[in-house]
């Protein structure tokens, strides 16, 4: 029918002209035949391909083929394919616009939309059936020839588990059709409805890959392709995870080359006329949901069996070595303190009550007995010279650090989860996949949440910071003699082992929230708590022989607040300048704190600084030239120099990459810097001659080992937000574990444990000198 309308109106076309300048030509064509013409504005050629072929050959799509490489652009061919429900139009030559300019492709070929659920005949050899008919016209004074070709589509029907190889260029697209509905010999523990569709490329072109109803018109162009279902960019390797109740009849796989790389890169690219790029996909089942239970209930048995392991472990070990911490189980040749002597005659235990927790009034006293001249006039100096507050006063400062985690905790997480939530929501809304960082390849929905694997590895965090929580409660309801508290051992702050494990807890929190969607905007949530713990382990080292003058939590807090903001800048501007600007702040922090922890906070910023110092080098000159440059303190300046060439190193090597990733080399400094800290803390415990029990050494043969293996997962990463959602799909990766879980989340459980091990460390490491009087206990 749509045949004689056609005729009819060429015919009536040409008896109602005047004249004979327009010329409607119709043809009768066959399929898989080059097909040669010329054509000016004169000529109209309409060419049927409405043929006798086998129905099951025709239940394949036509694919139409165009090609003029005389054709101007000022007047193209204009081209229609016309079917009986269905009409598609392009121009030749086909103009792209892209970041770096124009592009002209002469060669067009569409795949032609059908109705894929028709009812053909059966048993019928062959058949007539409508086929698209092609009309070309133009509006050029001169001759254009042009080329044409209509081809069925063969393998358009994807199979499971089957790979397929087709090229595709700008102004050549493909798309296949999956059925989820087809009858397929489901393979033990897989699931047919979920599958992941995967991609790969030898060359590094450009492409969108689209995920689209069964339905008609199909988005198949640069202009159109993301209106419509699931779409990312892809240069070498890509994914998408596609559930049946998403595209209940069926999805179109859609794959559409760019005309330039831009998309791809992040920068700029150039675009060229052959674009032409050599695709393998594949679409297979996703696992099973009893896959799912396996991983969940292997994860949580584990946890749980470690749980029951660890506690019957520590509690036995603790029963067999563990003294109370009480006055009648201390020797009475120990002796006592002046400051505490002197604080016993006067007024007893009830003056001891009436002490108060400010610590202004204690800083007030502490100039007043001159402390600082006593702190610089001594080269070895002991514990109970930098630990006279009341050990109510170090309790109080302890718990502002949790007071503090919890605080920034509740402002900081639930803004974090707010807005992860929303990015879910518009992934879900829009099919962006671009939008969030996954690694499709091993990336298992639940529900609204595109990723959940890798959501639920972070339960290790949370999990074994409650146990930390426990174990820090259980220690610390046994340390109730005040007197006992006052005179010896290391003084106890559980407040900051409190806040270790609420952060160790936000850290699982927030890192879950970051996986819901990792892109470059939210890498910070997953990192900010890592600088918590990271300093939170350094204050605690400097704190167990420095209590009296240690940073304040506040302090430590507004350190954190600027770092996290500097890593903001860095992730969003991270260019030169900032690198530059960054390292003198860097370095200069360095400087101060060195000469705050050397002169352990004696040392003043203000107008007296110069004449102070000059006066120093005057004095240790006339005792002795040499004494200029001799330290007091030898340990601490080699630990400085250490620190600072470490430090100076690491801004050498910032400035010279000044890599993307900033909060990545910002978390590498802080880490390092405990490390080192740490080790040096170590050291000279047993240059002292203090001996670190078994229980800590096992603790810390634990934590390396963890630290050792999960930096191996961590560098074999399977995401990178720092470069474009194209590149960062070249490090996706199969699920390695239980076929559940990633190189990622192993490194997720494996950091968990470290870090707990690296707590339980820092809790125990001074049990050796749990009974030791405080004036027989240097600091270093």
């Amino acid at each position: 029918m749509l045949k004689l309308v056609l005729i009819l109106s060429a015919v009536t076309a040409i008896c109602d002209s005047s004249n004979d300048s327009f010329n409607p030509i119709y043809r009768k064509l066959n399929y898989s035949v080059d097909y040669q013409f010329v054509i000016n504005k004169s000529v109209e050629y309409i060419l049927d391909f409405n043929l006798r072929v086998s129905a099951a050959k025709f239940k394949f799509p036509p694919r139409v083929t165009t090609y003029s490489s005389d054709a101007a652009i000022a007047n193209p061919l204009m081209v229609v394919a016309r079917q009986p429900k269905e009409l598609l139009s392009w121009q030749l030559p086909l103009i792209l616009e892209s970041y770096s300019g124009k592009t002209n492709f002469t060669k067009i070929s569409r795949t032609l939309c059908h109705d894929m659920y028709r009812n053909l005949p059966k048993g019928v050899g062959a058949m007539n059936v409508d086929g698209p008919i092609v009309s070309v016209s133009t509006a050029s004074n001169t001759d254009v020839s042009f080329t044409v070709r209509v081809d069925f589509q063969n393998e358009f029907f994807i199979e499971p588990s089957v790979p397929y190889n087709f090229t595709i260029s700008p102004s050549e697209p493909r798309y296949y059709f999956y059925n989820f509905s087809t009858n397929v010999t489901e393979v033990e523990n897989s699931n047919y409805d979920t599958v992941i569709l995967e991609v790969f490329s030898a060359d590094s072109v450009c492409m969108t890959v689209s995920i689209q109803n069964a339905s008609c018109p199909v988005f198949d162009t640069n202009q159109d392709i993301t209106f419509r279902g699931f779409y990312e960019t892809v240069d070498t390797q890509g994914g998408i995870t596609i559930p049946k109740y998403k595209f209940p009849y069926g999805f179109f796989a859609v794959f559409v080359a760019k005309s330039d790389d831009s998309d791809c890169l992040g920068t700029p690219g150039t675009s060229s006329a052959n674009r032409t790029k050599t695709i393998t996909l594949t679409v297979k089942p996703s696992i099973a949901y009893q896959d799912y239970l396996n991983a969940v209930i292997a994860t949580l048995s584990s946890i749980g069996i470690f749980y029951f392991v660890f506690i019957a472990g520590f509690v036995f070990c603790s029963k067999r070595g563990y003294i109370p911490r009480q006055m009648e189980y201390v020797s009475g040749s120990e002796p006592t303190t002046p400051s505490t002597t002197t604080l016993f005659l006067i007024g007893g235990a009830e003056a001891v009550d009436d002490v108060s927790v400010d610590e202004a009034e204690y800083d007030i006293v502490s100039e007043e007995d001159q402390d600082r001249v006593m702190r610089l006039g001594k080269s070895v100096i002991y514990l109970s010279d930098l630990a006279r507050k009341d050990p109510r006063v170090h309790k109080y400062k302890s718990y502002l650090y949790l007071y503090n985690v919890l605080t920034v905790a509740l402002f900081y997480g639930l803004p974090v989860i707010q807005l992860v939530v929303t990015y879910q929501r518009v992934l879900n809304e829009t099919g962006e996949q671009d939008l969030c960082y996954y690694n499709f390849l091993c990336a298992h929905p639940v529900g609204v949440i595109s990723d959940f694997n890798h959501v639920f590895s972070n339960s290790g965090y949370v999990l074994l910071g409650v146990l930390f929580l426990w174990i820090t409660y259980r220690r610390e309801i046994t340390h109730k003699d005040l007197n006992f508290e006052r005179q010896y051992g290391i003084p106890q702050h559980y407040g900051m082992f409190y806040a270790m494990g609420v952060a160790l807890i936000m850290e699982g929190v927030l890192s879950g929230s970051y996986h819901v969607c990792p892109n470059q905007a939210n890498f910070q949530f997953d990192s900010s708590f890592m600088y918590v713990m990271a300093v939170l382990c350094m204050v605690k080292l400097y704190q167990n022989r420095h209590p009296d003058i240690n940073a304040t939590a506040c302090a430590t807090f507004g350190v954190l607040a600027v770092a996290i903001l500097l890593g903001m800048i860095g992730i969003l501007e991270g260019n030169l300048y900032f690198w530059i600007f960054f390292t003198v702040i860097y370095l200069l922090s360095c400087f101060y704190l060195s000469v705050q922890i050397y002169y352990m906070g004696c040392w003043k910023l203000n107008r007296g600084l110069l004449i102070r110092v000059w006066r120093i080098c005057v004095y240790d000159f006339w005792s002795g030239p040499l004494n200029i440059i001799k330290p007091i303190y030898k340990a601490r300046m080699c630990l400085l120099i250490i620190g600072n060439l470490c430090n100076w190193a690491l801004a050498v090597w910032g400035v010279y990459r000044h890599q993307k990733d900033f909060a990545l080399f910002l978390l590498a400094i802080f880490m390092s810097n405990t490390l080192l800290y740490f080790f040096f803390y170590i050291v000279m415990k047993c240059i002292h001659k203090e001996r670190v029990n078994k229980l800590s050494l096992f603790f810390l043969l634990i934590s390396v080992l963890c630290a050792a293996s999960a930096m191996y997962f961590f560098l074999h990463k399977s995401i990178s937000w720092s470069n474009t959602p194209a590149q960062s799909r070249q490090f996706n990766q199969e699920c390695k574990l239980l076929r559940f879980y990633d190189f990622h989340d192993i490194w997720h459980f494996l950091s968990a444990i470290g870090m707990f091990f690296t707590f339980m460390v820092l809790l125990t490491l001074d049990d050796d000198l749990s009974h030791t009087h405080r004036t027989r206990i240097v600091v270093f």
